[in-house]
């Protein structure tokens, strides 16, 4: 009973900060925040497009594990276009992507361009297309047309550490002047799946996508753009990020589209014929927990954190310490050579005075006469005998004695002790 009551006041002393929150209004709570500064690098940007059904694509895939997971040389893209409702990884932005860059699965662009000689679909060819890709790596990238630093957030909305939405800020500085078709991208890439052997599930899966146009294009000017992924985004892309494992996802943010042609003003069009590259790249891992927090909140938790400790701690104890105080009962069921039955029933009695109120056996077996044992000293050791009887037809089925105690301190106490059947053969006890 009191080991009951104690476990109910932990847990009604835990609710007590969330409650507090809710009352004062206090649902976004900031989970960890990170800064990402411009590196003057681009590397190079390899978008796959997959259709998991394609066995090209697992061939490519499985060929190219090493190379796709985090090569620090390059960035790698998975998209899933989704074909067909039972793949997994199939969505709507792959979709969108794959238009834009008029592929189809399978299908690879390096800096938004075909790889020379590597066809798409039934045409691709995944050994060549590793090939072609090796070939070319070295002279992709490089471009730095614009500045693209990071402030990452990562928020709780109803205190379950589970990221709901994503706060993305950058002060966006172009370094020349930007043609009008230039656009901001952010992506929401998977590292890695949470189990890496659950089935073909490539590194860098695109899980959200989303661009903007909304800055300025000119050379030196400085645009502070925000975006969020809400709660209805994350969800909806079937996004899981827990804030303590926040590391198997990233963001990667790419400027795509043209320079203003020299001499040209900013926002003016690209001249024709000439393909979109990459003006610019920034590519970081999301922060865990407590990362970049405001040390007022971290200490907050962690004292939060510590009161969770001290309660399980307490119910440990209490729990060590009804396992000390309460009777210990183990007995044996014997018969003699004219089948007579008896229960040898041995009490171990703990650290408090314990009174046995009520001995009952269970149908089918009965009690020939109740036990006269009523007061129990603590710490004393007793051994009583209780003669039993039962069916023939029954006699094979184990004997349930159930004991009703009322131990000091502890209260009331039930206890059923299960007894063999000592004629039980092995075949009685597979059906059981």
């Amino acid at each position: 009973m009191r080991q009951q009551l104690t476990l109910l006041v932990c847990i009604l002393l835990m609710s007590i900060p969330s409650t507090l929150a809710a009352d004062d209004g206090l649902s976004r709570t900031i989970l960890a925040h990170k800064s990402v500064s411009e590196d003057g690098n681009t590397q190079p940007l390899i978008e796959w497009f997959c259709d998991s059904d394609s066995h090209e694509c697992r061939d490519f895939e499985e060929d190219h594990a090493v190379l796709m997971d985090r090569d620090e040389k390059l960035v790698w893209l998975s998209w899933h276009p989704a074909y067909n409702e039972a793949d997994p990884l199939g969505n709507g932005d792959s979709n969108i992507r794959s238009d834009e860059l008029m592929t189809i699965a399978p299908a690879i662009r390096l800096d938004f361009q075909r790889l020379e000689g590597i066809g798409d679909g039934t045409d691709f060819i995944a050994k060549n297309a590793g090939l072609a890709l090796n070939g070319t790596i070295p002279n992709a990238g490089g471009i730095v047309a614009a500045d693209i630093p990071l402030e990452i957030t990562l928020i709780d909305l109803n205190g379950d550490d589970m990221v709901d939405e994503i706060d993305l800020a950058s002060e966006f500085t172009p370094r020349v002047n930007l043609s009008s078709d230039v656009i901001l991208n952010f992506v929401i890439v998977e590292w890695y799946p949470e189990i890496r052997n659950e089935g073909p599930r490539p590194p860098h899966t695109v899980k959200e996508w989303t661009a903007t146009a909304a800055f300025s294009k000119e050379a030196g000017n400085t645009t502070s753009i925000q975006h969020t992924f809400s709660a209805d985004h994350i969800s909806g892309a079937e996004i899981e990020i827990d804030a303590d494992d926040a590391q198997r996802f990233g963001i990667i943010a790419f400027l795509s589209g043209h320079a203003a042609p020299e001499g040209a003003v900013a926002g003016s069009n690209p001249e024709p014929g000439i393909p979109a590259v990459v003006l610019g790249l920034t590519e970081t891992d999301l922060p865990t927990m407590w990362e970049g927090t405001p040390s007022s909140e971290a200490i907050s938790r962690l004292g939060f954190l510590l009161f969770a400790l001290l309660c399980i701690g307490i119910i440990i104890i209490t729990e060590r310490q009804r396992e000390y105080a309460l009777p210990r009962i183990t007995g044996r069921l014997l018969n003699d050579e004219e089948d007579k039955f008896k229960a040898v029933l041995e009490f171990t009695i703990g650290k408090h005075d314990a009174i046995l109120e009520k001995v009952e056996v269970l149908p089918p077996w009965k009690m020939k006469k109740k036990p006269t044992l009523n007061h129990l000293k603590a710490g004393v050791e007793k051994s009583i005998e209780i003669g039993m009887k039962c069916e023939a037809e029954y006699n094979r089925r184990p004997a349930i004695i159930r004991f009703s105690m009322e131990v000091e301190t502890f209260g009331g106490w039930v206890m059923d002790l299960r007894l063999t059947s000592p004629i039980t053969g092995t075949d009685d006890l597979e059906e059981e």
